[in-house]
């Protein structure tokens, strides 16, 4: 529940921004407890964060970037409403993006989550991700015991060729003998 509020909550203080100008957003923002909410910021100022894969189990390691923050600058993420807490966006390899990652909490529910990013220059960057159910993890319990081994024994792959080679032969006299018509 305390996660929905806060994503209802962000969501207000965010439309407060871009309807009733910098100043209403800026105070709203605040009293939120927003970190990083530059003062004078225009409405606008929202940019994309690109967030890869775009959907994720629990436990799973996002990556996110962005190039609202320009060339050599640095951001900070937050992706709490997923677990992940606050993380540090740092620049790329390319030109004029800055890079974070996070881990979605093993105990996040399925759904849509924003994750946010405020750069150093007091632009913001946002972002969706889906987190999916969790798949089945572990071993397959049959109750057959193993399927499957890495290790090989020559002696037990000489020992079954030798079985097939011995079944073959056997195989073959029998219809050899059963096409001539001997019977003893």
């Amino acid at each position: 529940m305390r996660r929905r509020t806060a994503h209802v909550l962000t969501a207000t203080a965010l439309t407060a921004a871009a309807f009733a100008g910098p100043v209403a957003g800026a105070v709203a923002a605040a009293d939120l407890g927003m970190p990083g909410f530059a003062p004078g910021s225009a409405p606008g100022d929202f940019a994309p964060l690109e967030v890869w894969p775009k959907s994720a189990a629990p436990g799973a390691t996002v990556t996110v970037n962005t190039t609202a923050c320009g060339p050599g600058s640095r951001a900070e993420g937050d992706a709490t409403t997923v677990g992940g807490g606050r993380f540090k966006l740092v620049p790329g390899t390319h030109k004029e993006v800055v890079v974070g990652q996070f881990q979605v909490a093993h105990d996040t529910r399925p759904g849509t989550y924003e994750i946010g990013a405020t750069c150093a220059n007091g632009k913001f960057a946002t972002g969706d991700l889906v987190v999916t159910e969790r798949g089945p993890q572990g071993h397959v319990k049959t109750g057959v015991g193993g399927g499957t081994t890495t290790t090989t024994d020559p002696a037990k792959i000489a020992a079954g060729a030798a079985v097939l080679a011995a079944a073959a032969v056997g195989g073959t006299w029998l219809l050899r003998r059963r096409a001539s018509g001997t019977r003893s």
